[in-house]
């Protein structure tokens, strides 16, 4: 057993003026199953990049363990797998087909070029690599993306059976719940460790949240009713002011009227003025200790998504369809399958089951050759999300334009889901695969349509945009048919799911 001590590390981007990591004090045990979390652009991949050695901080990192890092890159996918996967490490052919025996993979796989490989297969040969090595600490970054849900289970029965820790960074909830044993949460700049898996870490933080939105909520009270009185008194020393400027005019008038004495009004003026600007003083310092009691909580905005309903109740309605790609094998048989103007339809099914080959088809791209009965509503506004969004590129203002859609809309939506406004000027192809995803999202956000086909949303999504998609589309209820291997995801707002079998057979 070792550890990961680290002590007082801080970290920040050159061309950055905000630090990513702040005086970081953390001793984590080399066996916990570790999940770590955060908001994207929060400094997840940057913490693995500091435990690899690949970026530098103030600050120190004490540990004797050698790391892993998934995914690695492979740079000739046109060379046998086995052959590319050793240029990246030295790893042993038995070491490789145990571990993929281990994930029931077949181990021949390792004998196709890599560019053979499904995306599930390419997962879960670069997973292997990550544990091929037993004295290495596995760091593993987004492992299930893409992956369908027998694909997930695997890769998660997989972890589970092995006793060496790891990192993990993911964003499915279903996932982190089976794999992990402690959770490492990036929250408002500051990481917190909690003992658990994911859902008890969620409880807890609801639980610490409220707890701190209601000591918020009376601390405003009370800095709500100091500013009151700091008003009044303020009101008091103008009143004073006034007075004694009045005083000060009419003193001659009142001393040959009453015999006072010329200094008193002037003396009681003052000593009141003191009395009050003190009394606006020891405010000022209750209302700034008290401010500085309250908890920053990370607030989620509610996004808005451009859904028209249109006038007909039913938008599509297929009967007995068989689709075949054009001079290619047969991707769906005897489909039956209405939707309606309103409500979500997630089709569910492994990889190379149709799905996204059948959106394909109602989107009119591509060839396909068809048999049985498809009727769609004319001139139907539909809004794609698709699964291979780094298709986009160019600057944010000149990509609203070619997509045709208000550009102030798009914006909106980036900055609810936390896009970082130092990016707007970046080109789409420069973002990351996360601030990418949000751009295609923010895009189909805005469009004005009738029907959303989306593939895949949850990809690359935090837990915190994910929960501002379900909570969307639950009051929302657009029309849309979804592609999704999230779990929980699909619980959260499916009306409707239709299972394809990669048999043909629905």
């Amino acid at each position: 057993m070792s550890n990961i001590k680290i002590n007082n590390l801080t970290f920040r981007y050159d061309d950055s003026d905000q630090d990513i990591f702040k005086d970081l004090s953390l001793n984590l045990d080399s066996s916990w199953k570790l999940g770590l979390v955060g908001r994207n652009g929060r400094g997840k991949t940057t913490f693995l990049k500091l435990l690899l050695n690949k970026l530098h901080g103030t600050g120190e990192i004490q540990t004797n363990l050698q790391f892993s890092y998934f995914p690695l890159k492979v740079e000739d996918e046109d060379n046998i797998t086995l052959f590319a996967l050793q240029e990246l490490v030295e790893v042993e052919e038995w070491k490789l087909k145990r571990e993929l025996n281990l994930m029931k993979v077949d181990p021949d796989i390792i004998w196709q070029p890599f560019s053979t490989l499904s995306g599930g297969e390419k997962t879960k040969v670069l997973l292997a690599l990550s544990f091929t090595d037993e004295d290495s600490f596995p760091l593993i970054d987004e492992p299930t993306n893409h992956l369908d849900e027998a694909a997930r289970e695997q890769v998660e029965q997989y972890l589970q059976n092995h006793k060496q820790g790891y990192i993990v960074v993911s964003h499915d909830r279903s996932f982190l719940n089976q794999t992990t044993d402690h959770i490492l949460a990036i929250e408002n700049g500051e990481i917190h460790l909690y003992q658990g898996n994911f859902e008890q870490y969620e409880d807890t933080k609801e639980k610490r949240d409220n707890f701190n939105q209601a000591k918020n909520a009376k601390l405003k009270g009370e800095i709500g009713r100091l500013s009151a009185s700091k008003s009044n008194f303020k009101n008091w020393s103008n009143v004073i002011e006034g007075r004694k400027h009045i005083g000060q005019k009419t003193q001659g008038e009142i001393n040959r009227r009453t015999q006072l004495d010329k200094g008193f009004i002037g003396h009681q003026s003052e000593k009141m003025m003191r009395k009050a600007k003190n009394a606006e003083k020891r405010i000022d310092r209750d209302i700034e200790e008290k401010q500085g009691l309250m908890t920053n909580i990370e607030e989620i905005p509610d996004l808005t998504m451009n859904f028209q309903a249109d006038y007909h109740r039913d938008l599509i309605t297929i009967n007995h369809l068989d689709l075949a790609i054009s001079q290619g094998p047969k991707i769906l048989h005897d489909l039956n399958l209405t939707v309606n103007n309103q409500g979500i339809i997630a089709l569910e099914g492994e990889n190379g089951a149709g799905k996204t080959s059948f959106f394909k088809y109602l989107l009119e791209q591509g060839q396909f050759e068809e048999d049985g009965e498809i009727q769609k509503v004319e001139n139907l506004k539909i809004s794609y999300l698709p699964q291979e969004f780094t298709i986009y590129s160019g600057h944010l203002a000149d990509f609203a334009q070619k997509e045709q859609v208000d550009y102030e809309k798009l914006l909106n939506n980036l900055k609810k889901m936390g896009f970082p406004r130092s990016s707007f000027n970046t080109k789409i192809e420069d973002m990351s695969m996360g601030q990418q995803k949000r751009v295609a999202l923010a895009k189909s956000l805005a469009q004005e349509a009738n029907l959303y086909l989306w593939d895949e949303p949850a990809n690359y999504l935090d837990v915190f945009n994910q929960d501002q998609l379900i909570k969307l589309l639950k009051e929302v209820k657009p029309a849309m048919i979804l592609i999704e291997h999230d779990r929980y995801f699909v619980d959260q707002v499916a009306d409707q799911k239709i299972f394809l079998k990669k048999s043909q057979k629905i």
